[in-house]
């Protein structure tokens, strides 16, 4: 499969934005060290008895398989970009023999 320069640039952008957005998204969600969490604790205080005790609320953390997945896709769009490209003397004598 050969690939036009135009295509190739679309790639290595698209590339980049998704390496970006996916590494933007983690640290926006608390750039997790661990896996992704579905809940959290809190520790909440009784004013009457003084004791504090833990409460899980619903909530998403994304973790580091966010970014990892972003990267993945990142390279494959990046290798995809470097795929042999189509030549003008092909595109063209290719457009000749159709004639």
């Amino acid at each position: 499969m050969k690939i036009s320069a135009r295509v190739a640039k679309a790639l290595r952008l698209a590339a980049a934005v998704v390496l970006l957005s996916a590494a933007g998204g983690w640290l926006a969600g608390g750039a997790h060290r661990g896996w992704t969490a579905t809940s959290v604790v809190e520790m909440q205080h009784d004013e009457i008895t003084g004791i504090e005790f833990p409460v899980r609320k619903a909530a998403f953390v994304p973790g580091v398989e966010f970014p990892a997945a972003g990267g993945a896709l990142a390279l494959a769009l990046l290798a995809l970009s470097f795929l042999p490209r189509r030549s003008a003397a092909t595109t063209g004598s290719a457009h000749a023999a159709r004639a």
